[in-house]
C-alpha cells in the first residue's frame, strides 16, 4: 500500500486537474420541482478515494485507488456529517463497455453502502466521468447516448435499494460537450427511472458545472423531462479567479469578505428564476490563510438562507496534508472545519430551496444616510462595436463589457472591484481578459441590454463608499497624434510547438478546463514564456501569460482568459508563439 501522499500524487481525473497534484503522465419543462419534504443536511462531504488514478485501469484497491474504511464512516458520524457525496468512475465499475459490472469494483461500493447504512449516513452517488468513457465524449465514436443509459439503469438496479442512497449524481463536471450533455442527461435520467421512481437525480451542468458562469451555458437543461418531477441542478464553486480550485495566482486579503457569496449567487439566482432546486457539490478552499474560512463562512449563511446544501471538497483516505481536504492529520482537525461544522444542521430546512423570498435570520440593517461623493470615480469609455457576440460593446450572453486595455484601465479595472454601470446598478468585476489592445471586463450580474448601458455610455469605478463619481471626470484631449498602432502580425519573440497528449483532463496539449497548454520545459521556453508576456495562437488570437507552472521536464502555460481553448483547433502539432514580452 503507498502512503496518503502517494495516493494525491497518482490521483487522476477524480476531480478536476486544478485540484489535485498534476497527474504523473429537469424537472419537468413547464412544471416546477414537486416540494419533498425532508430533513436537509446542509453540510456534508465528498469521501474521496475510489476515482483515484482513473488512467489506471482497472487499478487496484489500496495501490492505485483506495476506498473508505469503516473507520472514515465512524469518524464523520461522530462529527455530525450525515450527507456524503461518492465518486466511482465508470470504466472501474464497467470495464467493457455494454457489458457486466466488475465484481470487484461493486463489491467495494456494496461495503461502502453498508457503512453508510450502519452509522444512518445517505449517499450521493457520483459518476466521476467528465461526460466521458475512456477520453471519448458520449454521444460521439463508439460510446452511444445508449450506453450511458444502460450504465445508469444497472447503477439503480444495483444500488436503488440501499437504504442509505440519497440521490444519483449522473455525471460529474460536464465540459467540452454543450450539444451532447442535455442529450445524454435525458438518457441518464431515463436510465434511472425505468428503475427508480423515487430518488432524486442530480443534474450538473456543462461548463464543469461552475456556479458562476451556470447561467451562461445551462438553460438547455430546463427542457429536461422526469416523470418523477424530483431533479436537484448541483453547481460547483471554488474561489480562484478561474473556479478551478488551484489558489495559486490569488490574494485573498484582497477579496471582500462576501466573495464567496457572489461566486454562488448566479446559480442561486438561476434557480429562482427558473423555479428549480439545487444543491453545491463541490467547494473548498485552502488551509494557508484563515481570511479564506471567512469567505466560505459568509457563503455556507447565504446558502442556509435559501435552505440549498453542500457538500466539502474533500475529506477520506489517500489526501495527506493536500491543503484543501479537511480530513484530520494526526488526530488533529483542520483550519476549515470549525467553519464547515457551524453549518451542520438538519432542522432549519425541511425542503430544498432555493426560495423566491427568504427569510433572513437576521435583518440587514438600512444604510448609514451620507452626503453624495464629490470625488470622481475612475472610467473608461465602452468600445463602439456590435456583432452577433456583442451590442454596443456589451457582450449578449452574459454580463461582460469591452474597453480599451490601456494602461489607465488595466490598472482600475480588476477582479473584485466594484463598478457603476450607466443604469446605476453597482456591482463586483469577477474577471478580466485582455485580449489584444481590447480587454474584456465580466461582472457579477446576469446578462446586460448592450442598448441601454453599452457604447457611447461609460463604464465607472465605484469610489469606497458605493457610489462612484456621479459625472466622470473628462478625458484630457492629446496634444500629439496617437501613437502608430501596432502592426497587425506582432514580431515574433520565440516559439514553441506543443506536448502532444490526450487524456481527460488535456486534448492535444491544451487543458479541457482552463486556458491552458503544455510546452517543454526546455532553458528556451522557460525563459521566453513568462508571465506577462503575449503569445498568439494558431487561430490567430493574442493573451497574456496569466501564470507558468513547472511540472518536471514540462511546463504549463495559464493564458488570462476565462475562455476555453479548443485544443482540436490550437492544439499540437501547432505551435505557441511569444509575440511580446
Amino acid at each position: 500500500m503507498k502512503t496518503s501522499a502517494s495516493f494525491v500524487l497518482n490521483k487522476i481525473s477524480s476531480t478536476r486537474f486544478f485540484k489535485k497534484v498534476l497527474p504523473l503522465a429537469a424537472a419537468v419543462a413547464l412544471a416546477s420541482p414537486a416540494v419533498h419534504a425532508e430533513q436537509v443536511d446542509l453540510v456534508g462531504l465528498n469521501l474521496s478515494g475510489a476515482g483515484f488514478a482513473a488512467q489506471v485501469l482497472p487499478g487496484i484497491d489500496g495501490t492505485n485507488y483506495i476506498f473508505p474504511v469503516e473507520s472514515y464512516f465512524q469518524q464523520w458520524n461522530a462529527k455530525g456529517i450525515k450527507l456524503i457525496r461518492f465518486p466511482i468512475i465508470w470504466e472501474r465499475l464497467q470495464p467493457t463497455l455494454g457489458g457486466a459490472l466488475d465484481p470487484t469494483y461493486t463489491a467495494l461500493i456494496d461495503r461502502t453502502f453498508g457503512y453508510a447504512n450502519k452509522y444512518g449516513m445517505k449517499i450521493i452517488l457520483d459518476l466521476h466521468n467528465y461526460t466521458m468513457y475512456r477520453g471519448t465524449i458520449i454521444g460521439t465514436g463508439n460510446v452511444s447516448y445508449n450506453h450511458y443509459q444502460q450504465i445508469m439503469t444497472l447503477i439503480a438496479q444495483r444500488w436503488s435499494g440501499q437504504p442509505s442512497l440519497y440521490a444519483y449524481d449522473i455525471m460529474n463536471e460536464p465540459h467540452d460537450s454543450m450539444t451532447q450533455w442535455p442529450i445524454m442527461a435525458q438518457y441518464g435520467i431515463n436510465g434511472v427511472r425505468s428503475v427508480d421512481k423515487v430518488k432524486p437525480i442530480m443534474i450538473e451542468g456543462n461548463g464543469w458545472s461552475e456556479a458562476t458562469r451556470w447561467p451562461w451555458w445551462n438553460d438547455s437543461l430546463l427542457n429536461l423531462k422526469d416523470p418523477s418531477n424530483n431533479l436537484i441542478f448541483q453547481a460547483h464553486s471554488y474561489f480562484d479567479e478561474d473556479a478551478g480550485g488551484n489558489y495559486t495566482a490569488i490574494d485573498v486579503n484582497k477579496l471582500d469578505a462576501n466573495y464567496g457569496v457572489e461566486r454562488v449567487k448566479p446559480f442561486v439566482e438561476w434557480l429562482k428564476k427558473n423555479g428549480k432546486r439545487g444543491m453545491i457539490g463541490e467547494f473548498g478552499v485552502p488551509d494557508n490563510n484563515p481570511r479564506w474560512n471567512l469567505l466560505m463562512d459568509n457563503m455556507l449563511a447565504y446558502l442556509k438562507q435559501n435552505c440549498i446544501p453542500a457538500t466539502y471538497w474533500a475529506a477520506g483516505p489517500g489526501w495527506g496534508s493536500y491543503f484543501l481536504s479537511v480530513e484530520p492529520i494526526n488526530g488533529q482537525d483542520r483550519p476549515q472545519w470549525p467553519t464547515l461544522k457551524k453549518y451542520i444542521d438538519n432542522t432549519t430546512c425541511t425542503a430544498i430551496g432555493p426560495f423566491t423570498a427568504p427569510v433572513a435570520t437576521t435583518p440587514t440593517p438600512a444604510p448609514t444616510p451620507t452626503v453624495p461623493s464629490t470625488s470622481t470615480g475612475y472610467s473608461s469609455a465602452i468600445n463602439n462595436f456590435t456583432n452577433a457576440d456583442w451590442l454596443n460593446g456589451v457582450y449578449r450572453k452574459a454580463a461582460g463589457f469591452s474597453v480599451a486595455a490601456t494602461s489607465g484601465n488595466t490598472a482600475a479595472f480588476k477582479v473584485g472591484t466594484s463598478v457603476r454601470l450607466a443604469n446605476g446598478l453597482v456591482t463586483k468585476i469577477s474577471s478580466v481578459q485582455v485580449v489584444g489592445s481590447n480587454m474584456s471586463v465580466w461582472v457579477n450580474s446576469s446578462a446586460l441590454d448592450g442598448a441601454v448601458v453599452g457604447y457611447p455610455n461609460k463604464l465607472t469605478v465605484a469610489d469606497a463608499a458605493g457610489t462612484g463619481a456621479t459625472t466622470p471626470a473628462p478625458t484630457p484631449a492629446p496634444t500629439a497624434p496617437a501613437p502608430t498602432p501596432a502592426p497587425t502580425a506582432p514580431a515574433v519573440v520565440a516559439t514553441s510547438t506543443m506536448n502532444n497528449f490526450t487524456n481527460t483532463d488535456w486534448l492535444n496539449g491544451v487543458m479541457r478546463k482552463a486556458a491552458a497548454i503544455s510546452l517543454p520545459a526546455t532553458t528556451a521556453n522557460t525563459s521566453a514564456f513568462k508571465t506577462g508576456a503575449s503569445v498568439r495562437l494558431a487561430n490567430g488570437q493574442v493573451y497574456k501569460i496569466k501564470s507558468v507552472q513547472m511540472v518536471g521536464s514540462n511546463m504549463s502555460v495559464f493564458l488570462d482568459t476565462p475562455t476555453l481553448l479548443n485544443g482540436s483547433a490550437v492544439g499540437y502539432p501547432n505551435a505557441l508563439t511569444v509575440v511580446s514580452q
